[in-house]
């Protein structure tokens, strides 16, 4: 009996020196303008390259990796010493990761291909359409899931949605407004007719870390390198660069607050409202 307590002892004991050991890996997936590969194929956009300057700061030479989003949030939920981005914070996700910094916070809500017969005032209304379009393993398939809704058509990427939506295989996308004009211009489609029918709410996305057996030593150092370099000049000429190239080449509505890029038409709403 005594033996198998030392056993079992031993085994957590190497599971967590394991996972201690475990190298830092940094994953994103394709997430266009923030996040896409250039013409010499190299990772680029803002969210990127906000990443590479925590990076310098935090004194770390780790690769950032492409993954599809759903295997992302899977190896998140379930390894150590995993940063990734752009993550949405959520209540549900709150337990679930660290939060390192924010990045951009953006409208979200349903799109259609103009105005609906049915009134949509929450997500409980969504079952009243044939089919809504996400990507899968995105925050917002989940939602849909949680509001025990059934009509959902999940597509590996956004692009694939927003085709599907065009040519009228779904009734309408839960996406964001700038996905959607985003996705219309590198589609060469024109989409002046797709309308916002039901604004969800203002998300953020995060550069966040892996919670399962990641060290409170590995998350304070990479909080600590992102304040750091938020406070210094090469952050604010950074945004500033991206939020004017955005405005130039997609019409984007951007500003800078707080250290985050906000990402909605002004019209939209009076006033920020109190986020996470």
């Amino acid at each position: 009996m005594k033996h198998g307590w030392l056993l079992a002892l031993c085994s957590l004991w190497g599971a967590y020196t394991q996972a201690q050991d475990a190298p830092l890996t940094i994953l994103t997936h394709q997430e266009p303008p923030f996040v896409y590969s250039n013409a010499q194929g190299d990772l680029d956009g803002y969210a990127v390259q906000l990443v590479r300057g925590i990076q310098n700061e935090a004194k770390s030479p780790a690769p950032i990796l492409l993954h599809p989003w759903a295997r992302i949030f899977y190896r998140a939920s379930t390894e150590p010493n995993l940063l990734v981005f752009s993550m949405v914070r959520s209540a549900e996700r709150e337990s679930q990761f660290h939060w390192i910094t924010p990045i951009t916070r953006n409208m979200h809500g349903l799109f259609a291909n103009g105005p609906l017969r049915t009134d949509i005032h929450t997500l409980k209304d969504f079952a009243a359409l044939p089919a809504i379009g996400v990507q899968r393993g995105d925050f917002r398939e989940q939602m849909m899931l949680e509001a025990g809704l059934e009509n959902i058509v999940s597509y590996t990427t956004w692009a694939q949605a927003v085709g599907a939506l065009l040519k009228g295989r779904v009734s309408a996308l839960f996406f964001s407004s700038a996905g959607i004009n985003y996705y219309c211009m590198q589609l060469q489609q024109d989409c002046h007719f797709v309308a916002n029918v039901y604004q969800h709410q203002i998300e953020t996305t995060y550069l966040a870390m892996s919670r399962q057996g990641t060290s409170a030593e590995l998350v304070d150092q990479w909080r600590s390198a992102a304040t750091r370099y938020k406070q210094g000049q090469a952050f604010t000429m950074l945004a500033e660069y991206w939020a004017a190239r955005y405005r130039r080449d997609y019409g984007f509505p951007l500003h800078l607050h707080n250290g985050t890029l906000n990402f909605w038409p002004a019209k939209q709403i009076d006033r920020e409202p109190h986020l996470p």
